[in-house]
């Protein structure tokens, strides 16, 4: 869970000068985010409980290119600087909770909201060659592994993968866990695009809806889960280009979730793989996949 606190001596020695160029010479001024379950510290920063100070690596590409002018779901960049050799912008601080646990109304807001970001750069046969190296790093060489607990479901990985190259393309988060929506009232905010790229448009709807904490509770209930496809069919389905009939984009979430329990199982590195729960989960998709296909030969 992310919290701020104060820095340690050590801590502002380190990035004063960052502070300096903003004009924060105070130390109670300042404090850090950390993830206090995996005890990580991130770059990021709280100025005066009202500004976000971060590390911007690309943060600052990416928003101008994609976010900058438009009436998206997504927090402005006040100002950026380098300093050092790197690049740090200013952003406002968005109070409030992350969407795990969210409500079912909150889950379609969610839905709503990424919609309308991915229906705005929604394309098709473009990016081959990123497409294909994101197969290759982060499907193929899960399942080549994997696969050796599911002997007879090759034809439904062929299946994926034809799809994979088929499937209409767009600006995909890449990291859309329920800890990066913010939620505040009525508003909400899609945070942390650091990794955007031009992907097929089903990858980030797994990755909300299906994650798990360390305990194997999902985050999102299967009703807020079912509310946030919904919400995002709805807006998408008013694209044009969006040519696809509800039954065959249920199929299109079944594939982002193979996608993401096939990375969950090759990450498993217990002797007990098989007994569980992101493996059960994932037999079930290969079965549905399974019987989709069936229907279509």
């Amino acid at each position: 869970m992310n919290e701020n606190r104060i820095l340690s001596l050590e801590e502002w020695s380190e990035f004063s000068p960052v502070f300096e160029r903003l004009g924060y010479p105070d130390h109670d001024s300042v404090t850090r985010f950390i993830d206090t379950r995996l005890n990580k510290t991130y770059d990021v920063f709280l100025l005066d409980g009202r500004i976000v100070l971060k590390k911007a690596d690309r943060d600052k590409e990416k928003y101008d290119k994609y976010f900058a002018g438009h009436d998206f779901a997504v927090p402005p960049i006040y100002d950026s600087f380098q300093l050092g050799g790197e690049c740090w912008v200013t952003m406002p601080y968005v109070k409030g909770s992350d969407a795990r646990y969210c409500t079912v109304e909150d889950a379609g807001r969610v839905g709503k909201e990424l919609a309308k970001i991915q229906s705005h750069y929604l394309s098709l046969d473009t990016h081959y060659e990123e497409c294909k190296r994101y197969f290759d790093r982060n499907v193929l060489r899960f399942w080549n592994k994997v696969s050796s607990y599911f002997p007879t479901y090759d034809g439904v990985f062929q299946f994926v993968q034809a799809r994979y190259f088929t499937a209409p393309r767009t600006l995909i988060h890449d990291d859309f866990l329920p800890i990066n929506v913010l939620l505040n009232g009525k508003d909400i905010w899609l945070i942390d695009w650091t990794h955007t790229q031009i992907l097929p448009y089903f990858l980030d709807l797994a990755r909300f809806a299906f994650v798990a904490d360390e305990n194997g509770e999902r985050f999102i209930s299967d009703e807020a889960a079912m509310a946030f496809f919904d919400a995002y069919y709805a807006v998408m389905s008013n694209n044009p280009s969006f040519k696809i009939e509800k039954q065959d984009f249920l199929c299109d979430v079944a594939i982002s979730a193979f996608c993401q329990y096939s990375m969950f199982v090759f990450y498993d590195d217990t002797d007990k793989v098989t007994e569980s729960a992101d493996y059960q989960s994932l037999q079930s998709i290969l079965e549905y996949l399974k019987q989709i296909l069936k229907k279509q030969v």
